[in-house]
């Protein structure tokens, strides 16, 4: 059978038709997940830093069942950069002990408790996007403390890392041999926001970010974009990643309206995406649970064969990818900029006070 979808952007003051279609053809990572797109919850467009803590993701937790999306399948909750504050002398990650006073395993196995999958994050650069620390040369470290705290799924970002691809393959295949060698099942979704990361993504990983963060909605369109080309690199156990679903509520750190929250979990569905829910589970509007409650939608992006949907016909411009890098504050986010420029102005006013 043939899935079509059509979506409408506006993109450089002109409307283009997209029409994607299921095509066959996928290879991946054999570790026994991620058989279908992963589902589940992310922290980090729906608090970025602020108010992230463990009173606040067993809430979550708890309206996860409420809601009853565990039934449809959001069964990951995932909390992203923020959560830890230093490395112990041994290299390990310390929790943030206001955020997170009683530990990472406490939180875990609260989670479990309500059966729900916990995630965590994690950078293969020195330090995070949000300047916590990195595993870079911990790897294995950090993968053997995620296992004992019962971690399930692992995000793994790129910031303060290099930008060249063998470095960017080597680092990641490192992590992906730390998490194996514990013994433990976690799904490793890397998260280096290029498309480059896509035709060798099923050796590394069971998933991959193949595109900027959909923070405003002209990135949701560069999203899928690229990853109309990405389709033949996409299938059971490994899938191209263009970033989380968002929300229509307005007090979360990125929110669109309720048809474009609509638009995206459609096009992701027919893509073969994962399903990260990224924006307030706590105060979810009615049409944002209508939207993700769609069990017709979910079928179609947790079909067992794991087809990506290609375009068949487009009227859009020709469109190359761009390479991401988040080394300079210009490449981010305007609120993750916000942070690198505070951090940078005071390591500068304190070298400069050192020096007096």
């Amino acid at each position: 059978s043939m899935v079509l979808f059509a979506g409408r952007w506006r993109w450089s003051g002109a409307r283009c038709l997209l029409l994607l279609a299921a095509a066959l053809g996928a290879r991946a990572l054999d570790n026994g997940l991620g058989l279908t797109p992963q589902m589940g919850y992310n922290t980090w467009n729906d608090f970025r830093c602020d108010g992230l803590s463990s009173d606040v993701v067993m809430k979550i937790a708890d309206r996860i069942v409420e809601l009853g999306l565990d039934k449809l399948g959001f069964r990951y909750l995932n909390i992203d950069d923020c959560w830890s504050r230093e490395l112990s002398a041994d290299g390990l990650m310390i929790e943030d002990p206001g955020s997170f006073p009683d530990g990472m395993k406490a939180l875990v196995d609260y989670v479990h408790d309500r059966g729900l999958l916990f995630g965590i994050y994690t950078c293969r650069g020195i330090r995070t996007c949000a300047f916590r620390p990195g595993s870079k040369d911990l790897e294995h470290h950090h993968a053997n403390q995620f296992a004992a705290w019962g971690i399930d799924y692992v995000k793994e970002d790129s910031c303060f890392a290099s930008n060249k691809h063998a470095q960017a393959f080597e680092e990641y295949g490192t992590m992906r041999d730390a998490l194996n060698a514990t013994g433990r099942p976690i799904f490793f979704s890397l998260c280096g926001w290029n498309a480059w990361y896509a035709p060798l993504g099923y050796g590394l990983g069971n998933s991959w970010r193949i595109a900027p963060d959909c923070d405003e909605w002209d990135n949701v369109y560069v999203a899928v974009r690229t990853n109309e080309a990405l389709a033949e690199f996409a299938g059971p156990g490994g899938w191209n990643d263009p970033d989380m679903l968002v929300g229509s509520h307005a007090d979360a750190a990125v929110h669109f309206t309720p048809q474009q929250v609509q638009t995206q979990f459609s096009l992701w569905a027919v893509m073969a995406s994962p399903l990260l829910i990224g924006s307030s589970i706590l105060r979810m509007p009615a049409s944002d649970l209508a939207t993700y409650s769609n069990e017709e939608v979910i079928r179609i992006n947790q079909d067992p064969l794991g087809v990506q949907g290609e375009p068949v016909w487009s009227n859009c411009p020709p469109f190359t990818p761009r390479d991401n890098w988040w080394m300079a504050p210009w490449t981010m986010p305007q609120d993750v900029a916000r942070m690198w420029t505070v951090a940078l102005c005071t390591f500068l006013v304190v070298g400069i006070v050192s020096q007096v």
